[in-house]
């Protein structure tokens, strides 16, 4: 237990100390992408609203989920708007979600797991300068990470209690990242896989997916007032299938030239998808549909095609990303990637104590394959990469020094 808080300080001193070499420029509304802007809007009194940067008028908008903006706009109200404040409150997050991968690994799999997942993780570069990045995904990690917690006490101990916390969790996580809409089924699924099947843990199992829902349905409802349309969390998602498919599309967000997908579109291609949309956010989500649904069906190959490239670039190296070329991002990657892979060959024996995060990889994969990909959509996977990873380790040096254990103690 010492080593891991030891671990989880150094991760927190390294976090911090990559905040004040890389400094945290801009306020809100300027370095928190859509997010700070919504924030800004519920601060000042106008509520989860945005302009979409002065294109529309100031309205009601469900497009990005809630959680993260009125968490900002918690902060600005309280502290300010500079965004120092939040990128070391990330960093605090991040040493939580290190001790508690150290936690978790302990009780999978022993003390060398519980140790070098937490040590991996603290030393991975991208965690370390991902505080200066103001998305939901640090909330998300924490959420997940208590969501694993909280589902081992639960195998572990058969207590209700444990899968109520587990279910409230997921629903709140899915208000921060409609990807997770898959977690309470992953975590269903881990528990079936763990536990014998019984009338009692069907009921739990169910009790997970309702109380997500349960959570989810305020903001649903809000969305079926204000906007008069079903929208259970947000409405981006045919935008982001569009600019993953299209024929100018590279499967990501960006060109080649790092610059946005949009500003290498032909001007009249622009200009005639524009000439379509009106004010109305639920409009405008259906001519983005429209359009997606056109393309795919008309060019089934490219679309493979995309996807293929998605699946790439997903798992290796985002050529369209301005930061994923140095080798200091995509280097340590490749090598989790390796060490992960190692892991899961040396548990497969054990499989079922990993099924949670093997269901979540397959699942984020194909949702994003399919639709559009970023590197940042990949940062909830490494929790379960580096506990994988510290297996592989385990694996490799069992073999090197011919033992059964090593440190299994801790």
């Amino acid at each position: 237990k010492f080593l891991l808080i030891a671990i989880a300080i150094a991760a927190i001193i390294l976090r911090l100390a990559g905040i004040l070499t890389l400094g945290v420029d801009g306020e809100l509304e300027k370095n928190a992408f859509e997010y700070g802007h919504i924030a800004a809007n519920i601060a000042d009194g106008h509520g989860h609203s945005f302009d979409f940067y002065g294109r529309y008028p100031n309205a009601p908008t469900a497009w990005m989920e809630p959680l993260y903006s009125y968490l900002l706009a918690g902060y600005s109200l309280l502290i300010g708007r500079n965004l120092l404040g939040v990128a070391v409150i990330h960093a605090i997050i991040g040493c939580v979600v290190c001790w508690l991968i150290g936690i978790i690994g302990v009780a999978l799999s022993g003390g060398f797991v519980g140790i070098t997942a937490a040590g991996l993780f603290a030393l991975y570069p991208e965690a370390i300068f991902h505080p200066q990045k103001f998305v939901p995904e640090h909330l998300l990690l924490l959420l997940m990470i208590l969501i694993v917690f909280f589902g081992v006490e639960y195998i572990k101990t058969h207590q209700r209690r444990f899968a109520v916390i587990a279910g409230i969790l997921c629903g709140i996580a899915i208000l921060t990242k409609v990807s997770a809409m898959s977690w309470p089924v992953a975590l269903v699924v881990w528990i079936w896989f763990s536990k014998k099947i019984s009338r009692r843990v069907i009921i739990d199992s169910v009790l997970i997916i309702a109380l997500a829902g349960l959570v989810v349905f305020p903001w649903t409802f809000r969305n079926y007032v204000v906007m008069d349309a079903l929208i259970p969390v947000r409405t981006n998602f045919w935008f982001n299938v569009w600019r993953g498919n299209n024929p100018y599309a590279t499967g990501t967000p960006r060109y080649f030239d790092k610059n946005v997908i949009e500003s290498n579109m032909p001007e009249e291609y622009i200009k005639a998808i524009r000439s379509q949309l009106t004010p109305d956010e639920t409009q405008r989500e259906k001519v983005y549909r429209q359009l997606a649904k056109e393309y795919i069906g008309e060019n089934p190959g490219q679309f493979i095609k995309l996807s293929i490239k998605r699946l790439y670039y997903f798992w290796t190296r985002d050529p369209t990303h301005p930061l994923t070329g140095s080798p200091l991002y995509w280097g340590p990657w490749c090598l989790l990637i390796i060490l992960a892979a190692t892991g899961i060959y040396s548990v497969r024996n054990r499989w079922r104590d990993y099924s949670f995060w093997y269901f979540i990889i397959v699942a984020t994969t194909i949702v994003y394959c399919l639709t559009l990909v970023l590197p940042r959509y990949r940062i909830p996977l490494i929790p379960g990469l580096v506990l994988l990873a510290a297996e592989g380790l385990q694996a490799i040096f069992k073999m090197i020094f011919k033992t059964d254990t090593v440190g299994a103690d801790g």
